[in-house]
C-alpha cells in the first residue's frame, strides 16, 4: 500500500479502497456490552466462542473474496475495539469500528458523556486520527450518528459529528429510525454544509416508498438496507432493490444483516452457513443471483459502495491527534 492510499481502516488492519474482491456486511454487529444502568434496549453480544464460530462461517462463505464487517456500535454504549481485534485475528473477518454517538438511552442513565459539541467533537476527532479507547493502534472508519426523526439542531453530539466530518471527510453513518424523516434530515444537513455523499442512511429498507429511495439515492446518498434482509422470504427489500438497479443506483446502495442478538447468530438448522453474517453471502448474493443481478452490481451492493464512500487518505500513526 503506498502513502495517501484510501482505505478503510480496520481494528486489525486496513481494506484499500479498489475493487479488491471483499463481501462486507455494511450494517453488522460483532460485539455489544451494554454498560451498567441501562435498560434492555441495548442488547448483550459477547459469547466470544459463538461470535468467533459465525465469524469464521462468513469468511468461508466468502473466499476467495475478502469477509468484512462494519461494526455500528457506539462508542461508550456497548463497543469494544480490543474485542473486535480479538474477534478479527481468531476469523479471519475484517471488521471495522465507528466511533460517534447513539441514543441517549443507550448509554447509562440515559446520558450520553458530551454535553458540548467541543467535547464530542474531541473524542470524535481522537478516535477518527488518533485511535480507538480501548485499541490505541486502531482508527474509527465513520462516525455514528443518532436520528430520532426529527432534525436536532443544537444537539452537542450532532454539531461534533458535523464538525469531524467536515475536517476529516469521514462518512456519517446515520442510525434512523426506520427511515423516518430522512428527507428533513438530508435537507438539514445540506443546510449545514454537509454534502449528500457524505451520507449513510440505516434502515432506510424499512420505509417501502421506491420512489423515495430512487430520489435520495439519485441525490447522492448511500442506502442502507439490512434488517428487512434478515427474514428470506420477504419480498419487499427485493422488490426496492431491483427498482434502484433498473434505475442504474446499485453505487448508492449498501446491504447488512443488522446481527445485535445472540439469536441472530445461532444455527438452528444442520446447514450453518445460511445463520449469522455468512447468510450476506449464503442467502443475500444468492438472491441477488437468482434475480439476475450483473455481478459488478452485486460487487458494489455486498461492499464496493461502502468502501467508495468511506475510504479515506492512509495517515500514518503519529500523525493525527
Amino acid at each position: 500500500m503506498r502513502a495517501g492510499d484510501h482505505v478503510l481502516p480496520t481494528v486489525t488492519g486496513t481494506i484499500v479502497r479498489p475493487q479488491t474482491g471483499v463481501r462486507l456486511d455494511a450494517h453488522g454487529h460483532a460485539w455489544i456490552a451494554p454498560p451498567p444502568l441501562v435498560d434492555d434496549i441495548v442488547p448483550a453480544l459477547t459469547n466470544e466462542p459463538q461470535l468467533v464460530a459465525g465469524l469464521a462461517r462468513f469468511a468461508a462463505a466468502a473466499a476467495p473474496r475478502r469477509a468484512a464487517l462494519l461494526d455500528v456500535q457506539a462508542p461508550g454504549c456497548g463497543r469494544d475495539a480490543a474485542a473486535l481485534a480479538r474477534l478479527a485475528a481468531k476469523s479471519g473477518v475484517a471488521i471495522a469500528a465507528l466511533t460517534g454517538f447513539h441514543r441517549a438511552r443507550s448509554y447509562p442513565r440515559g446520558l450520553r458523556p458530551w454535553t458540548t459539541a467541543e467535547a464530542a467533537l474531541g473524542t470524535f476527532m481522537r478516535e477518527l486520527e488518533g485511535g480507538l479507547r480501548e485499541a490505541p493502534m486502531a482508527r474509527a472508519a465513520a462516525i455514528k450518528a443518532a436520528f430520532t426523526g426529527t432534525p436536532q439542531d443544537g444537539d452537542p453530539c450532532w454539531d461534533g459529528a458535523i464538525e469531524a466530518s467536515a475536517q476529516t471527510g469521514a462518512l456519517l453513518v446515520v442510525d434512523t429510525e426506520g427511515g423516518a424523516g430522512v428527507e428533513d434530515l438530508v435537507e438539514w444537513l445540506q443546510e449545514r454544509d454537509v454534502p449528500p455523499e457524505r451520507l449513510y442512511l440505516l434502515d432506510v429498507d424499512q420505509r417501502d416508498d421506491a420512489a423515495l429511495h430512487v430520489d435520495l439515492a439519485r441525490a447522492g446518498v448511500l442506502l442502507g438496507f439490512a434488517s428487512s434482509l434478515r427474514d428470506d422470504g420477504r419480498a419487499q427489500p427485493y422488490a426496492l432493490l431491483e427498482r434502484l438497479l433498473e434505475a442504474g443506483l446499485a453505487g448508492s446502495v449498501a446491504l447488512g444483516l443488522d446481527l445485535d442478538a445472540p439469536t441472530r447468530w445461532s444455527v438452528a438448522t444442520a446447514e450453518a452457513s445460511g445463520t449469522g453474517p455468512a447468510a450476506l453471502v449464503t442467502i443475500v448474493e444468492a438472491k441477488l443471483q437468482a434475480l439476475g443481478a450483473a455481478a459488478e452490481d452485486i460487487d458494489m451492493l455486498l461492499g464496493g459502495s461502502l468502501l467508495e464512500r468511506a475510504a479515506r487518505p492512509e495517515v500514518p500513526f503519529g500523525l493525527g491527534r
